[in-house]
């Protein structure tokens, strides 16, 4: 079935960045960011970071990591690499 990739791909993205920023994944939508989720400070920021590096094997820029400003930022930045659908 082609719809379980992408939401497997999506429900792991869900789950990482839930774990780090010590959230439920329910709060993990598009539109939450450091403005909106208590536990995404600036340092969390740069975790979150790191762990979606590791686990993607990718690498972001300065410029990028800096404009990430939602959880629909940190997939596009990961669909402009390739690796998340």
């Amino acid at each position: 079935m082609t719809g379980e990739r992408p939401q497997r791909e999506l429900a792991e993205f869900t789950d990482l960045v839930a774990a780090v920023l010590g959230l439920d994944p329910a709060d993990i939508v598009d539109l939450a960011g450091p403005a909106t989720l208590g536990g995404w400070t600036s340092r969390k920021h740069i975790e979150l970071v790191v762990a979606l590096e590791a686990a993607y094997r990718v690498s972001f820029s300065a410029r990028e990591v800096f404009s990430i400003r939602s959880v629909s930022d940190l997939r596009s930045a990961l669909r402009g690499k390739g690796v998340l659908c």
